[in-house]
């Protein structure tokens, strides 16, 4: 299992997936994850995924769009989440997973409905990244109003 983890994140056998760092195919893989979790993956999580990425890590439209790819393909071949959110847990300070929720919640909340299992992928994300579940919900009230 430790081989195909490792594998996920340092395969370098394509220009495309060694020109990203751990910290952007995790968290791009887990907002991916979110967008597909209730079911439906539509163009309006995509556009919003993109939109996030790009405020997040300032890539251009090439490397936008390739991150996105090579996340896609990470998450099929994911095995579980805890892949992504122990390489972010590693390498983020609690400001910045505040943040990566924020935009897990904008992600959720895009197409207009947020159902029980989205809910409870938070709370499970929010958990293997150590933040504190009061914190989550401020954030999605002030995000729900």
């Amino acid at each position: 299992m430790f081989e195909k983890f490792t594998s996920l994140f340092e395969k370098t056998d394509t220009k495309e997936e060694s020109e990203f760092s751990v910290v952007q195919l995790a968290v791009a893989s887990l907002m991916i994850t979110t967008a597909k979790h209730d079911g439906i993956f539509d163009e309006i999580e995509k556009e919003e995924i993109l939109k996030l990425l790009n405020n997040y890590f300032k890539l251009t439209d090439d490397g936008l769009n390739n991150l996105f790819e090579v996340s896609v393909s990470m998450v099929d071949n994911a095995s579980d989440i805890h892949q992504f959110t122990s390489k972010i847990n590693s390498s983020l300070d609690d400001e910045e997973k505040l943040i990566i929720i924020e935009m897990l919640w904008k992600i959720i909340i895009a197409d207009g409905r947020i159902d029980d299992y989205e809910n409870a992928l938070i709370r499970k994300l929010s958990g293997l990244l150590y933040i504190d579940d009061f914190k989550v919900g401020e954030i999605k009230k002030r995000l729900t109003g």
